[in-house]
């Protein structure tokens, strides 16, 4: 699962105090922002991204995607209504690095005396002699599509790593964010190589070194995906 960054102390980042909004899925509206993705091929944002067809009908590995899509979507929703939206001054700090659209959509959360749950089908992975599966309760926080969860304080450098995860659902889409994130995990075997979590570290890195100078982390997602890093 995407968590939290380096853990780098810092500055508390603080949220907006007003009411959070709801959710858009819960007011039956149209939601494109999170199923295919924001960006088909048709528009530019070429798939050019590792071809996963001998996979595809390994039907251990199906399995695996579609209960990590459920279990990021169930999650979102529970922590999308207790959720507030970025501050105007935290937004406007991110605004170089991230689009007003992703940056106006996040939500917020900081868990008090309670820690976000692994899922539930770890027993299961376990099973099947899956092993080095991330313990989601000591990440520092876990991102869940347009809702960032953190099990401590807030930091800069560790929002900045739970949004760059948001912007990666944003493009690639849930489906498709899942399917590269377990087969990257089964490959690597390695939570911190999944190519999806370690291009967050190696951004977060990027801003923690020189967050005066801004980039467009959507753009960087791009490149990665057009060039099949991920």
């Amino acid at each position: 699962m995407p968590e939290g960054g380096a853990g780098e102390s810092g500055k508390r980042q603080k949220s907006a105090s007003a009411p959070h909004a709801e959710s858009p899925r819960a007011a039956g509206q149209e939601d494109p922002f999170w199923p295919i993705g924001v960006e088909s091929p048709g528009a530019g944002f070429r798939n050019d991204g590792p071809q996963l067809t001998p996979w595809r009908n390994d039907p251990l590995l199906q399995d695996a995607i579609a209960k990590v899509v459920i279990y990021l979507q169930v999650q979102r929703d529970i922590y999308y209504q207790v959720g507030h939206p970025l501050g105007e001054a935290c937004k406007s700090e991110l605004r170089g690095f991230f689009s007003p659209a992703l940056l106006d959509r996040v939500r917020i959360v900081e868990l008090k005396e309670r820690r976000v749950a692994n899922p539930w089908f770890y027993e299961e992975a376990r099973a099947q002699g899956i092993e080095n599966l991330p313990d989601i309760s000591h990440k520092v926080a876990v991102t869940f599509l347009d809702v960032v969860v953190f099990n401590q304080k807030i930091t800069p450098r560790d929002l900045f790593h739970g949004l760059v995860h948001a912007a990666q659902f944003k493009l690639l889409g849930l489906e498709r964010f899942a399917e590269l994130f377990v087969a990257g995990f089964l490959q690597a075997r390695s939570y911190f190589l999944v190519p999806l979590k370690a291009h967050a570290f190696a951004l977060d890195t990027r801003y923690a070194e020189d967050p005066q100078t801004p980039f467009s982390v959507e753009d960087e997602i791009r490149r990665w995906h057009t060039q099949g890093r991920y």
